[in-house]
Parts: C-alpha cells; structure tokens; sequence
C-alpha cells in the first residue's frame, strides 16, 4: 500500500520584499516518521481549486501559527493581540481546506491555533490573552518562544483516549490563546489544570478530526504524541 500524502498548511509571511510559504521541520519530520509523505500546500489564485487540492491529498495537518483575528469571533479586546497576526490570505485557505477535506471525510489532525481556528469556523469564541483573561492561567509558553511542560486530563470516552490510551499526559505548549465558547457541535475532551480547553472532537462525526491545543511536534520522541501522528496517517490509509 502506498503511503498517504499529507498536505501541511504553511506559514505565510514576508521576507526580503516577497511573501514566502514555510513549513517548520518539526512538522514534516514528525508526519515522514509516522510513515505518511509530507508535502507544503501554497495557496492558489483561485479558491475553486481547493476542492482539487482536496482530492490530491489523504490528509490534513493544520499547523500552529499567529493570532486569528479577533473580528472574526466578535472579539473585543484587539490590543491583547499579539503583533503578529494571521494573514487574510491564510485564514481563508485554512478555513476552506478544512471544509473540503471535512467534507470529503479525510482525516486532519489541527494542532494550536489550528484547533482555535476550527472553533472559530463553527462559531466558538476565543480569549485573546490567557494570562489576562483566564483566573489562574498556568504557564502555557509563549508564541514563538520557549515552551512549557504541562499535563492534561483527558476524557475516558473519547477518540483521543482511545488513541494515546491515557487518562493524563504531558504536553507542550507555547500559546497565549485558547478556546473561550465552544462552536458547534464540537465537544472538549482534555483539559490542563486551569480548566482550558485543550483537546476537541466533533459531537456528530467524532474520528473526522483530532484537535489538540499543544505542540505534539515538539516531542517527537513521546510515544503519546507520536500516536497523534500515526492516527493521522493510518486513518489517510483506511480511508483510501
């Protein structure tokens, strides 16, 4: 059997007077190692290709990445953004490739604002700044900057515990957001000890995609969080 082609939504920034795609070599390590081929999307001019993108690839990593707009969830405290903040270009080819392959019941597996970003494509809101907004925020790290360790608990009923078979684990984080209101029919299934969501799943098709707040990538040789990656491609292969 073939291995299954991932496509990683890229970073989008601006560097020597043009607009480069990225992809962190954590990522790409992290699906060539869980057997799947790791291939950087770019975004094309016309947004009627992103059905086509779809079909090429057997699976979906959403990637960390800059704040969302808070316009977008009706946020109301913009200056507790940071500096750098998602591009429009970007927020539109994420929010469509994850309704194409969403659609197309491929698996995607969304990691840090990745997982914000589905929240705010089903309606949830998000809290700007943690520290700021959330009564007894622990250290979750910092955007672009060192990571902590912390653990989380995780739902006996769900997907997620069905795949790293633990109630708790250690991650790693490095994010001043998170979910503030759930969208909808989304469920939360992990928690760290301030009460952040950090984990969710769809109610109504509950293996379409794994969610996760932290950074699996950064602990590539963790075998829990090896296990999300292996989700990813295995499910790309039974789904071919």
């Amino acid at each position: 059997m073939k291995k299954p082609i991932v496509g990683i939504t890229p970073y989008y920034y601006e560097h020597n007077g043009a607009m480069w795609n990225a992809t962190k070599e954590y990522y790409y390590e992290s699906i060539w190692d869980a057997g799947g081929i790791a291939f950087t999307l770019n975004y094309p001019k016309d947004n009627t290709a992103m059905s086509e993108i779809a079909d090429i690839i057997d699976a979906l990593l959403l990637v960390g990445g800059p704040d969302i707009p808070n316009e977008l969830y009706n946020g109301e405290f913009p200056e507790l953004l940071d500096s750098d903040v998602m591009s429009a270009e970007r927020e539109i080819f994420d929010r469509n490739i994850f309704s194409e392959m969403f659609k197309l019941n491929k698996p995607i597996l969304a990691i840090c604002v990745g997982m914000q970003h589905i929240n705010v494509i089903r309606g949830g809101s998000l809290f700007e700044d943690l520290n700021k907004q959330l009564e007894g925020s622990i250290n979750h790290g910092k955007f672009n900057g060192e990571w902590s360790m912390h653990n989380v608990k995780i739902d006996q009923n769900s997907i997620l515990n069905k795949i790293v078979n633990n109630d708790k684990i250690e991650v790693a984080s490095t994010h001043h957001q998170g979910i503030r209101d759930l969208g909808s029919h989304l469920i939360p299934v992990a928690w760290s000890d301030d009460g952040l969501i950090e984990a969710i799943e769809d109610s109504k098709s509950p293996n379409s995609f794994l969610a996760v707040q932290w950074h699996p990538e950064l602990m590539p040789n963790n075998i829990d969080q090896k296990k999300l990656f292996s989700w990813l491609t295995s499910e790309a292969k039974n789904r071919s």
